[in-house]
């Protein structure tokens, strides 16, 4: 046999341990060829006897070889359930994972997202703050899911399989409101569409929270609700994210509807492979009335806003609970920081890479006491005078009983 025979035996072998491949090989005897069947072995005996090159192409599809202990049935099924499963569902806005072979099939084009850092779409830099609603993978999160992508990508044992989520009924709504359907146009990579809503309310009402119901899955990739009260302008009252369809301000604290209010969806879109119609819904849960402690604003949710051009002054002591970062599409990095009367530094939010086509709502896992006087600052790269940042914040009273922020470092150096 000679060298170049092996050479070529051992890419074969190689190759085979991974894809669909080609085989190609170079011999002298019908050992090469072992993996062929009986009926063809006369094939053989006359490339042998010839001393001929024969160049043989076989389509196969070999599993690696088992390296990893991690199971799909075990941890691979449960992190993808809670880190992937809101998008890559049937019927949603990527190719399904929610199965062991839709797994297994894209297990290439998964792990160059997950090491390039673009899947789950999740913007905030780890450390600065905590957010309970994060789809960023944690570091044992990544290092389980590449040894089993790297690993053969072992099933395991069905019986270890969780459980299917129970379904989760949505109550009937105080207010519903329709929504005129969306044209989505094909192969569109970001489309964003503005509809206002009138809820002919007569009399003030709390909102506690807020219900956006895809008409098209496959599309709709996130929506962000205003209310303007014709006094402080748009202001952010909920959200709906595949990922978390049910944002809402922790209970008791409503956010406030004047009489008249009108809504403002902010839509975001990818287009499919055609032209698509989303008719979405919109629906409006309020919160138990108090009189007293309505007239008093107590249980009022408020926002606060800061932008590039204009920082922000706290007048009175608040805890934020929710941000909301926006910006064009030549930001490309975001830093927010709040900076308290003692000069001790708060960092609220660093976005390293900004992603405009991925609506986000940043909830603290904490809400983060503020005193008066704090002010909140942006910074974009490139400088730009188009970024804002809106905060949710909880009623000033609630301030003084609240853990005190344990975030308290130094600003990170700018690329």
């Amino acid at each position: 046999m000679t060298e170049k025979t092996v050479k070529h035996r051992e890419t074969g072998q190689r190759r085979l341990n991974g894809e669909d491949i080609s085989v190609f090989s170079v011999s002298s005897s019908f050992l090469g060829f072992s993996v062929l069947n009986r009926s063809l072995r006369p094939l053989c005996f006359l490339v042998a006897a010839g001393a001929l090159i024969s160049v043989t192409t076989i389509r196969v599809r070999g599993d690696d070889p088992v390296s990893s202990s991690v199971r799909y049935t075990g941890e691979i099924v449960r992190i993808f359930d809670r880190k992937c499963a809101p998008c890559h569902g049937t019927e949603s806005l990527a190719m399904p994972l929610s199965n062991y072979r839709e797994v297994r099939d894209w297990g290439r084009a998964i792990r160059e997202e997950i090491v390039e850092q673009r899947m789950p779409p999740w913007s905030a830099a780890r450390g600065p703050a905590r957010y309970q609603n994060t789809l960023a993978l944690t570091s044992r999160e990544t290092t389980t899911i590449l040894s089993w992508l790297d690993g053969g990508m072992p099933r395991g044992d069905d019986r270890d399989l969780p459980r299917a989520p129970a379904l989760d009924r949505e109550e009937p709504s105080d207010l519903h409101l329709a929504i005129p359907p969306q044209h989505v146009p094909a192969l569109d990579e970001h489309v964003i569409r503005r509809v206002i809503v009138d809820t002919n309310l007569t009399v003030p009402r709390r909102v506690a929270r807020i219900a956006v119901t895809p008409g098209n899955r496959r599309v709709l990739r996130g929506a962000l609700v205003f209310v303007d009260d014709g006094e402080h302008g748009a202001q952010w009252i909920g959200a709906w994210l595949p990922s978390q369809p049910r944002l809402a301000p922790p209970a008791p604290d409503a956010f406030r509807l004047p009489p008249g209010a009108r809504l403002t969806l902010e839509l975001h879109y990818r287009g499919d492979r055609e032209d698509v119609e989303d008719s979405p819904g919109l629906d409006v849960y309020f919160a138990e009335e108090d009189p007293t402690r309505f007239r008093s604003s107590a249980s009022t949710v408020a926002e606060s806003l800061a932008s590039t051009a204009s920082p922000a002054r706290l007048a009175a002591a608040t805890k934020v609970w929710a941000i909301v970062p926006s910006a064009d599409r030549t930001t490309q990095s975001l830093e927010l920081t709040a900076r308290r009367p003692n000069g001790v530094v708060d960092i609220l939010l660093w976005i390293p890479e900004f992603r405009h086509d991925w609506p986000q709502v940043l909830v603290l896992e904490d809400p983060l006491t503020l005193p008066a006087g704090t002010v909140l600052s942006l910074v974009a790269e490139p400088r730009t005078a188009s970024a804002t940042t809106r905060f949710s914040v909880l009623r000033a009273a609630a301030a003084a009983s609240a853990t005190p922020s344990r975030t308290r470092t130094p600003a990170p150096r700018r690329r």
